[in-house]
């Protein structure tokens, strides 16, 4: 995907940027070679040719004549991550097996400012390793896509969701290890439930392949609970498993009260009511806090009906769900849907819900010393925004345009949006 390759030098003036604790107004950023080298307050900034490396009195000569992106009336976020979504539009992840459809995915999902996903499937081993063969043959690179999430099998039966029944598994340690010898280095995440007896000796096996245990799908007691080393993470909150109880407590007590590394929570308002979303804004501190849209098949696409795995599924206002039952089984929204959704519901600020789906996620990844935050040295993995968060592009499709400003279709009338050149 071309949008992925960051190696331009230009300057982006004017735009209010989404940084990890604060929006810093009318701003400019200077990225040189697709790295952002400076981030200056409104009203600092005077020629692109001043930017450099060390002093004022140095001029640096990548920004000689750079062009120069003004991007007044807009907001600049980092791209966010899908970092637990079993498919969208016409895809699901357990049945995916040709390379180009993760490019086409990717593609849809930049409309909705993602730049970076995580395949998620519920354990069965022929997935598995078809998955892991796709993304191998396809050569997509790490950055865009760093692995797959597997949920099960070591999952409680009594919160199954739809893992299936003869797909779960008591703890044994030989599966654990032929579950990474099958993913082929690809596997980041795994949901495992925290009472089942032997668990604690599977947590290392993963742990020492550096993938991130995540406790989920789990009927555990505060009494029964066998937690990891750290770090560890909670797999979507208050799904799959006990709610808040004030007497014996489960697996959401332990969320808010024993400071896990991570805390995955589905922001729709689907899966988890508003006053639950802000309770989480307000008891999980923002460095642990993920937003996920654990989105399924026909997210992204107008509201319809769907076939998956032989079953009708209808997508609404009111998620996606099975048609025959009225059964949850997943998410429409994606993205930015997920982050606008959260900080209106939640009542936070813009930041704390776009550090939610950009830098903690990508912090779970092991990337964060690269992406998911607008942040001098960091690699320039950006969206320009119309204030009303509805139409994002790529500054290099700004870029690329022949002339000052010609609207196309990836430039929206909502954007005040142009190129201009800055002359000696």
């Amino acid at each position: 995907m071309t949008y992925n390759h960051y190696d331009d030098t230009y300057i982006l003036e004017g735009a209010d940027l989404v940084l990890p604790d604060s929006i810093l107004p009318k701003a400019t950023l200077a990225v040189r070679g697709g790295k952002i080298a400076a981030i200056i307050p409104s009203g600092q900034f005077q020629r692109p040719e001043k930017l450099n490396r060390s002093s004022q009195s140095q001029i640096d000569p990548a920004f000689e004549n750079a062009p120069v992106i003004k991007a007044e009336d807009a907001f600049v976020l980092p791209s966010l991550a899908e970092m637990h979504i079993h498919g969208c539009a016409s895809w699901g992840f357990e049945r995916i097996s040709e390379p180009g459809d993760l490019f086409q995915i990717a593609a849809l999902l930049e409309a909705k400012g993602v730049g970076c996903y995580v395949p998620t499937i519920l354990w069965e081993e022929r997935t598995l390793i078809e998955l892991t063969e796709t993304i191998l043959a396809s050569g997509i690179s790490a950055p865009l896509l760093p692995g797959i999430y597997l949920e099960g099998p070591f999952v409680n039966h009594s919160k199954r969701g739809g893992i299936m029944p003869d797909n779960i598994r008591a703890p044994d340690i030989a599966l654990a290890e032929h579950i990474l010898d099958i993913s082929k280095g690809l596997l980041k995440i795994c949901t495992m439930a925290p009472e089942l007896d032997g668990i604690d000796q599977i947590y290392p096996v993963f742990q020492n392949k550096a993938v991130l245990v995540s406790l989920g799908h789990s009927d555990a007691k505060l009494s029964s609970i066998h937690p990891p080393s750290r770090p560890f993470s909670i797999t979507h909150l208050f799904n799959a498993m006990t709610g808040i109880d004030h007497r014996e407590g489960g697996l959401a007590n332990f969320a808010f009260s024993q400071s896990p590394d991570y805390v995955e929570l589905n922001g729709d308002g689907i899966h988890v009511n508003e006053s639950c979303l802000k309770l989480c804004s307000r008891l999980i501190p923002e460095n642990s806090l993920i937003l996920i849209s654990d989105a399924v098949i026909g997210a992204g696409l107008p509201y319809g009906e769907f076939s998956y795995y032989g079953r009708r599924v209808v997508s609404s206002e009111r998620g996606v769900r099975y048609a025959d039952s009225g059964v949850l089984m997943g998410s429409n929204m994606l993205g930015i849907d997920i982050v606008k959704n959260y900080y209106l519901k939640a009542e936070v600020p813009l930041w704390r819900a776009v550090r939610a789906m950009s830098l903690t996620p990508r912090k779970a990844l092991g990337m964060d010393g690269e992406y998911g935050s607008i942040e001098v040295g960091k690699i320039a993995d950006i969206f320009i925004w119309d204030k009303g968060l509805e139409t994002a592009v790529r500054p290099k499709a700004l870029l690329a345009s022949e002339n000052d400003y010609k609207p196309n279709d990836l430039l929206s009338s909502k954007f005040k949006v142009h190129r201009v050149q800055k002359k000696d």
